[in-house]
């Protein structure tokens, strides 16, 4: 199926949002899935500021100037993410989309979120990013990845992310991702997560726990 393909398939179907805002090094992600009888669909799209992205792909080694060229990431003017890029990219999926709900790391959200709740009309739901928060999900998205049900478009940023990621757990086995132990960025993965979670919420799942973590083997 080729990337158009993906799309078309995807519109009109109802879907749930992560979003995780950048600090000053991290990607800004916003990851969208689209749930159905046999899984679910996932989309992403990642911002990076301009003025960086050259430093960045030297330091990440990735290709961020060709991602960006490709349309998989939009390099904002600027050296820091210009947030209202978001929120159009949001107000885009809103017009192909079925768009329930937007999760959300509260740290550095709120002006954002004000302006997609109170001028856009989103359904904006905060998502602290703890153990408690983030230890169903995280297992659930394990469980999507062993039983092949994560569909997605190849996306090249999304790929990277999760053969990133690291996770840590609590003295009770609960798990979250870990920014800090993993070794590159993981912000789209983070981004999906908080989607997963909003989905299961929504759709009255009960995840079933894992312990070992294999995000390496998306397809």
């Amino acid at each position: 199926m080729t990337r158009a393909d993906y799309l078309s398939s995807l519109r009109g179907r109802r879907c749930y949002i992560g979003m995780d805002l950048a600090s000053t090094k991290d990607l800004t992600a916003l990851v969208a899935v689209f749930p159905d009888d046999d899984g679910f669909d996932v989309l992403a799209k990642f911002f990076v500021p301009a003025e960086s992205i050259k430093e960045r792909s030297t330091r990440d080694r990735v290709p961020y100037q060709q991602w960006a060229r490709d349309g998989h990431l939009i390099a904002t003017p600027g050296n820091v993410v210009d947030y209202e890029a978001v929120r159009v990219q949001l107000n885009e999926w809103a017009d192909d989309y079925d768009v329930r709900e937007i999760a959300f790391d509260p740290w550095n959200a709120t002006d954002l979120v004000t302006r997609l709740q109170g001028q856009d009309g989103f359904t904006c739901v905060p998502m602290r990013q703890g153990f408690a928060s983030l230890s169903s999900p995280t297992k659930s998205l394990e469980k999507a990845i062993l039983a092949r049900t994560l569909r997605h478009d190849g996306h090249p940023v999304l790929r990277w992310n999760i053969g990133n990621v690291a996770v840590e757990s609590d003295a009770t086995g609960n798990l979250k991702i870990s920014k800090k132990v993993s070794t590159e960025r993981v912000d789209g993965v983070a981004a999906l997560v908080m989607a997963i979670d909003r989905m299961e919420r929504n759709n009255s799942t009960k995840p079933q726990a894992y312990q070992m973590l294999v995000f390496g083997g998306a397809r």
